[in-house]
C-alpha cells in the first residue's frame, strides 16, 4: 500500500493505538495492514478511505491523486 495508510494516519494525527481501537484490531495489525502485510477487509479499506478523505484507489496505491 507504498505506506499511504501510515501516511495518511500521521497526517490526521492518528496513532496505531487509535486506528486499532477504531477497527476493534491489535496494534500490531495496523502495524501489518501498515508494511502491507496483513489484507484489510473490503469493508474496513473503504471506511479508511472515507476517514481519510481519499479514494479506495489511492489509499491502496493505484493512483496519484487522492479524491476521484
Amino acid at each position: 500500500m507504498n505506506n499511504r495508510i501510515k501516511e495518511l494516519r500521521k497526517e490526521k494525527h492518528w496513532t496505531q493505538q487509535k486506528l486499532a481501537d477504531y477497527f476493534h484490531v491489535s496494534v500490531s495489525t495496523v502495524g501489518n495492514w501498515e508494511r502491507g502485510r496483513t489484507p484489510m477487509l473490503i469493508d474496513d479499506f473503504h471506511t479508511l478511505a472515507q476517514i481519510f478523505g481519499v479514494s479506495m484507489e489511492y489509499l491502496g496505491g493505484y493512483r496519484d491523486e487522492r479524491n476521484e
